[in-house]
């Protein structure tokens, strides 16, 4: 019986520990960590056809590209990434294509000096420079040019940072 009423105290001390930053208790938990909205890419071909589309000829699969940055010493690092599905937001908000996305990218980029590099199968290896700015991705260099939003600026910040790589 003791050991039933320490559980249910210590459930209900972290409980209390984990009040919402929010006022009204919306908002992230005070004890979450706060993340960085992701490094979000689609690539398509000059014909805008999506080449991470399992269905398309010739499409990247994930074991075919390498997002990494390299330290002082040359030596590579990996960069965590996932290939997400098209998927729609609300009421009319809609990406139709697949999107190579990395939580991890961000959180590296110190500046938009720090370097990364994606290699996409046998094609050549890109450079790529975020500038992060309060937590969003604010602009992506793909060899040092501007890179295209794929989503006009809306009122979502995560359709803001969706960016178009075309091969």
């Amino acid at each position: 019986m003791k050991k039933i009423l320490i559980v249910l105290m210590v459930i209900f001390i972290a409980n209390l520990g984990c009040k919402k930053a929010g006022v009204g208790g919306g908002g992230l938990c005070a004890c979450s960590p706060i993340s960085t909205a992701p490094l979000i890419l689609v690539i398509k071909n000059n014909a805008d056809v999506d080449l991470l589309n399992p269905s398309t000829s010739g499409y990247f699969d994930k074991n075919q590209i390498q997002l990494f940055s390299k330290d002082a010493n040359n030596a590579v690092k990996k960069i965590q990434f996932e290939i997400r599905p098209p998927f729609s937001f609300g009421n009319n908000q809609k990406i139709d294509y697949y999107q190579l996305t990395s939580y991890e990218i961000p959180n590296l980029a110190k500046s938009i000096e720090s370097t990364f590099y994606l290699k996409l199968g046998d094609n050549k290896l890109y450079e790529l420079n975020l500038k992060v700015n309060n937590n969003l991705v604010e602009k992506l260099l793909i060899d040092k040019t501007e890179a295209a939003r794929e989503v006009q600026p809306a009122t979502n910040s995560y359709f803001d940072g969706i960016y178009r790589l075309k091969i």
